[in-house]
């Protein structure tokens, strides 16, 4: 004999952070994604849609409640059923007053068949008007959502223009900051290969200045050629500038 069935468990449910706050997932950018284009065509949809909704018929009719001849028709038919029931009840009464078929009787079925058949023209009539006046509101609110999304689509396009124009001068402001950093660079370039270029005669400047002679300028290269007579001028300035500083 089988023993009694083990009684249900609990199966163990995640215990509650009482700290834990909610971190939705971070959205991914989409691809090819150009926020001109989509600025562009933001307010062409957003001029089109306002366009549309401006000129284009009032369609009242596709908001009629399309069961309004249902229910008139049975409305019709609980009057008429009722006519009917009265009918059989005046009957009655004009057989009990031995009146059955009489004039008498004939003027109030007429004028009972008059007041249920305005009866029922005027119910019909409101009904119709009550479908109508919906109908219209229904319209109208719709034009006025659609209008509303139209501003809604062009407030985004002014959005996503002025978010490119943003782009461009920060990219333009990036332009200018790395043409300033290049600039910098080739002026540096151009200060070390001067002053590689200029380092041998500075190291002569301080020889020449021992010896009395006039360092020749940097930026000018004078290339003479000497007689007998200049190298030996040469050699008389050279003793003399020795001679002055004891060397001699």
């Amino acid at each position: 004999m089988a023993g009694p069935a083990p009684a249900p468990t609990m199966a163990a449910q995640p215990t509650a952070q009482p700290n834990a706050t909610y971190q939705p997932a971070p959205m991914a950018p989409q691809q090819g994604f150009n926020v001109n284009q989509a600025a562009a065509g933001a307010l062409q949809g957003a001029i089109g849609a306002t366009q549309q909704a401006m000129q284009g018929p009032l369609q009242v009719g596709a908001y009629a409640n399309p069961y309004t001849s249902a229910v008139i028709d049975r409305t019709q038919q609980d009057i008429e059923r009722q006519r009917q029931m009265a009918m059989n009840t005046l009957g009655a009464q004009a057989t009990a007053a031995r009146a059955f078929g009489g004039s008498r009787q004939g003027v109030a079925e007429g004028v009972m068949a008059g007041e249920y058949g305005r009866m029922a023209g005027d119910m019909a009539a409101q009904q119709r008007q009550q479908n109508y006046s919906q109908a219209l509101q229904a319209a109208m609110a719709d034009r006025q959502a659609r209008l509303g999304a139209a501003s809604q689509m062009g407030q985004l396009g002014k959005q996503a223009f002025g978010t490119g124009q943003a782009i461009q001068q920060q990219q333009a402001q990036q332009g200018l900051l790395q043409q300033g950093i290049q600039q910098a660079l080739i002026d540096a370039a151009r200060q070390q290969y001067s002053g590689y270029t200029g380092s041998p005669m500075q190291s002569l400047q301080a020889p020449l200045a021992a010896l009395g002679a006039a360092p020749a300028p940097q930026s000018t290269t004078k290339t003479e050629n000497q007689g007998l007579f200049g190298l030996i001028q040469s050699g008389i300035g050279a003793y003399t500038g020795l001679k002055g500083l004891g060397g001699i």
